[in-house]
């Protein structure tokens, strides 16, 4: 991760000496889902819900490289998902909500000037994780540094960046759920947009 990070500082010193480098804010939503196998607690089943609706907002940036640009982001993001309860008479909805440090690094490449095609892995560090009706974070079920990926297109339109990408898991997300084990995935739909100030 150290390695990482200078790298891409490095490429940020050189591309500004160069005028490749464009920085700015950005921000968004999501549609986010926890994916993990049913399993029965005491009579009720417990399984996957409905997607849910999160936010990210942090700043990016851009050096490019030729036919190649790398997109180095630094966000604070929100996602979760639904759970379902059911005990076979109540079929109770619960939301969980992650809080996270996100730091995608896409490489991509631009053609007719404005349309984008990406790709790259994203390193996240969990902040919080909390399930609707509970106090306590159940955080402990969930690992505090994970490596997933994102891909997806862009679109460029004078100062304003557009993104809509795909983000999955690489490494274990989550393996215990209400203290009981289970394999949990986060998957989500991302749309963002950036404003470019150099």
């Amino acid at each position: 991760m150290k390695h990482i990070l200078l790298t891409i500082m490095a490429l940020i010193m050189i591309n500004v000496s160069y005028g490749q480098f464009t920085l700015g804010p950005r921000l968004g939503l999501s549609s986010s889902s926890i994916d993990f196998d049913p399993f029965t607690v005491g009579g009720a089943t417990i399984s996957s819900g409905n997607a849910t609706t999160g936010f990210h907002a942090g700043v990016f940036s851009r050096i490019t490289l030729g036919f190649l640009y790398i997109q180095p982001e630094a966000l604070f993001s929100q996602s979760g998902g639904e759970i379902a309860l059911d005990d076979g008479v109540l079929n109770e909805i619960r939301d969980i909500t992650f809080n996270k440090l996100d730091f995608p690094v896409m490489v991509g490449t631009k053609f007719l000037k404005v349309f984008r095609v990406q790709a790259g892995p994203t390193f996240s560090l969990l902040l919080d994780a909390k399930i609707e009706g509970l106090e306590e974070d159940i955080k402990s079920g969930y690992s505090d540094a994970t490596l997933g990926y994102q891909a997806g297109i862009g679109l460029d339109l004078w100062n304003i960046i557009l993104d809509f990408k795909y983000e999955g898991n690489l490494s274990v997300f989550g393996d215990e759920l209400l203290g009981f084990e289970t394999d949990q995935n986060n998957n989500l739909w991302i749309l963002s947009v950036g404003f470019k100030l150099l």
